[in-house]
């Protein structure tokens, strides 16, 4: 019998986990150079009933089987996205979703030990999902991949064109370089002024950094955050209150949750310390961060000085090489509001797949996965159908779902921030002075005779 720690521990935590009944493990390589054998984890819910199985009986002309790949590289999938799963079976969807190697409950080798750094490969984590497939006796499936999960989704389609009968591609990630593609989205918006809609916010922000309100080569992190969780109208009312002299405890709030530690994980949620690997050598996040003002990948950059000495890796490939070769009908999703995978990307990457249909969804940001479920349980759902495309017409319609409750949490807490700072401004005076006080108690070089800049 394990003792209590043994049970506390992250392998007991584990093995209790497994215990579900819609949770499937195959054994799978470490890597192409090491045969070692580690427990790849994947969620299933409404699988063919177990005498078809046992027979070898594949029912892919039965009930659609969809695949749904999560964002990441470290976000994980069993746990956060039961919900999602249980209401896509719910119609009769057979449905599939793996981790992430590296992440939750496919983070530990054979021996209960973390995988070790040469497991955390791209290669590898495309082939995972065609490992996971042919352990659940699949054949063909519908491939939904969200931000790096579509670039997996891509990749996978790409190389294993006969097993993805149609591809769902939400605000995807389609090479190194995409960041660069945001910093510029970032700063044509916010600092540039580019936008009729927000000339007279990037104004403010010109006019706060001269001011020494702001210091513009660190904001940028802070105005993508409020504008993802936000939108432009609370950029700007953020904005308006700190050349108000309001604001600056949301400012500091927001700027500490993104700087926290960068590497703490969230167990069977979000676990980035052993895929930094893939995400700042191969995907090359954080490598177009340069210091400017209002760069948006000052952190990410940060992070890439200081994550582990990469091993041997090639960089990731641009798979707008390989798009024009897709042959599945394909679907790509992205919200206009994205400038993290700004909807230039999606644009793009629609035009290079063949008969590709992009469907652009207004007052919508990054990762509809997450922020909008209903939206993308309904492009599964037309495309497992095989009308994918015809979706692009109900645009109207779509455009009344709702956020997931997750979203109108996070919102809702920037708007009472933002009214508490409007409406009562000298309790969040107060507030901001004693986080002033704390940070130059902590660290004294941040004083300074005008204040801290934020």
């Amino acid at each position: 019998m394990r003792s209590v720690p043994e049970l506390l521990g992250r392998t007991g935590q584990d093995d209790l986990l497994t215990l579900r009944n819609d949770l499937m493990t195959l054994q799978r390589e470490v890597s192409a150079d090491d045969r070692r054998l580690f427990p790849l984890r994947y969620a299933r819910v409404n699988p063919p009933r177990m005498g078809r199985r046992a027979a070898g009986i594949r029912r892919d002309l039965e009930t659609p089987v969809v695949t749904v790949v999560p964002d990441g590289p470290g976000g994980a999938s069993v746990l956060p996205y039961d919900l999602l799963r249980r209401s896509l079976a719910a119609r009769g969807l057979d449905v599939i979703m793996p981790e992430h190697r590296g992440v939750g409950l496919s983070r530990l080798d054979a021996e209960g030990h973390d995988l070790p750094p040469h497991a955390m490969d791209l290669d590898e984590a495309i082939e995972d999902l065609r490992a996971a497939l042919d352990h659940a006796l699949v054949e063909r499936t519908v491939l939904y991949g969200c931000g790096y999960g579509a670039y997996l989704s891509l990749a996978f389609a790409a190389r294993h064109p006969e097993r993805v009968g149609a591809l769902v591609l939400d605000s995807p990630l389609v090479g190194p370089g995409d960041e660069a593609i945001s910093q510029l989205a970032v700063r044509e918006r916010y600092w540039d002024g580019a936008d009729p809609r927000t000339d007279t916010i990037a104004r403010t922000l010109r006019r706060l950094d001269d001011q020494a309100v702001i210091d513009a080569r660190r904001a940028g992190p802070v105005v993508l955050a409020v504008h993802e969780y936000g939108g432009t109208d609370d950029v700007r009312e953020l904005v308006d209150l700190l050349a108000m002299g309001r604001g600056q405890a949301t400012w500091t709030s927001v700027w500490q949750a993104l700087t926290q530690e960068w590497l703490q994980s969230t167990r069977y949620v979000s676990e980035p310390d052993l895929v930094v690997r893939i995400a700042h050598t191969q995907l090359a996040f954080g490598s177009h961060a340069d210091g400017g003002p209002m760069d948006p990948l000052l952190i990410s950059g940060e992070q890439a000085q200081q994550a582990p000495a990469p091993t041997r890796r090639a960089m990731a490939q641009d798979l707008r090489e390989v798009a024009p070769a897709i042959t599945a009908p394909t679907l790509v999703l992205s919200g206009e509001q994205d400038l993290v995978t700004p909807p230039r990307i999606a644009r793009e990457l629609a035009s290079l797949i063949p008969g590709a249909h992009l469907l652009n969804m207004p007052d919508t940001g990054h990762g509809i996965l997450d922020s909008h479920s209903q939206l993308a349980q309904i492009a599964i759902w037309w495309s497992a159908a095989g009308a994918g495309g015809e979706l692009i017409g109900q645009r109207e319609q779509l455009m009344a779902l709702k956020p997931t409750p997750s979203s109108r949490v996070l919102s809702h807490g920037l708007r009472l921030a933002l009214a508490a700072e409007r409406y009562s401004p000298w309790r969040m005076r107060l507030e901001t002075a004693r986080t002033r006080r704390a940070e130059a108690l902590m660290d004294p070089s941040r004083r300074s005779a005008r204040g801290p800049r934020l």
